[in-house]
C-alpha cells in the first residue's frame, strides 16, 4: 500500500473580494450560525465463519503478515482472518449569501468518520468443529479481530481530536463569488480527506505491526503444541 503524504494546500486560488474589503464584509455578515458537529463512529460486523476451504486453498490466500518460520519453510495454513478496517467520511456544509455582493461564505456543518471492521475467519475443513485443532485455530484467529477492535477504538479518539484541531484552525471560508460554490466545497472536502488519508495510513501501519505480533513464532508454536 503506497504511503500517503499528508499536506494541505497552502493557498486556495479563488477570485473573491479584495482582502481588506473581504475582511470588512466578513465582520458584518460572513459568520457561521453554529459550530461544526464532529462524529467518529465505530462498528463491527458479526464474524463470518467459513469452514469450506481446504488447507491448500487457504495457503493460496493473500495475507498481510509474514510467515514467522521464514519464506523457505512451507507450512500448511489451518486458518486465517480476513477483513481489515474500512475508513469512510461524510461531510456537509452550510453557507450564507450576500445577494447584493453576489458572494457567499461557507463553513463545515457536520463531519462524520466511520471506522468499520468486517471480519471473516476461515478454518480449514480438515479440522471439523469440536476437534482440538479447530478450537485452537479459532482461539488464535479471534485474537486478530481483538487487535482490530483495539486499533479502531484508539484511532477513533485520535482522528476525532485531529479533525477538531483542524477545524479550530479554520472552519469558515469566504466570502467568495457565488459562482465558485463547487470549487470551494471541493477544497473544503479535500482539506479533511487528505488529513484522514494520513491517519488511515498511520492506522494501517500500526495494525500490520500488531497483527504480526499475533502471528509470532511463539504463538504459532503454542497453537501447534496445544493438540499434540
Amino acid at each position: 500500500m503506497s504511503r500517503y503524504v499528508f499536506f494541505l494546500a497552502a493557498v486556495l486560488v479563488l477570485c473573491g473580494a479584495s482582502p481588506a474589503r473581504a475582511e470588512r464584509e466578513r465582520q458584518n455578515w460572513c459568520k457561521a450560525d453554529r459550530v461544526p458537529t464532529i462524529q467518529v463512529k465505530t462498528s463491527t460486523d458479526n464474524v463470518t465463519w467459513d469452514y469450506s476451504k481446504s488447507e491448500k486453498d487457504l495457503s493460496n490466500f493473500s495475507i498481510d503478515t509474514i510467515n514467522p518460520y521464514g519464506n523457505h519453510i512451507i507450512t500448511d495454513v489451518g486458518g486465517l482472518m480476513q477483513g481489515g478496517i474500512e475508513l469512510a467520511e461524510q461531510m456537509s456544509y452550510r453557507n450564507i449569501t450576500h445577494n447584493r455582493l453576489q458572494q457567499r461564505c461557507y463553513w463545515y456543518d457536520t463531519i462524520t468518520v466511520t471506522l468499520h471492521i468486517k471480519p471473516t475467519i476461515y478454518i480449514a475443513r480438515e479440522f471439523p468443529a469440536g476437534t482440538c485443532k479447530h478450537n485452537a485455530i479459532r482461539e488464535h484467529e479471534l485474537k486478530h479481530i481483538e487487535v482490530d477492535r483495539q486499533i479502531v477504538n484508539k484511532y477513533a479518539s485520535i482522528i476525532g481530536k485531529a479533525v477538531k484541531a483542524e477545524l479550530d484552525k479554520q472552519s469558515l471560508f469566504g466570502p467568495y463569488k457565488i459562482t465558485q460554490s463547487a470549487e470551494v466545497e471541493d477544497y473544503m472536502n479535500k482539506r479533511i480527506a487528505n488529513m484522514l488519508k494520513y491517519y488511515s495510513q498511520m492506522m494501517t501501519d500500526e495494525r500490520k505491526r500488531l497483527q504480526q505480533v499475533v502471528d509470532s513464532l511463539n504463538e504459532y508454536e503454542r497453537v501447534r503444541k496445544m493438540c499434540n
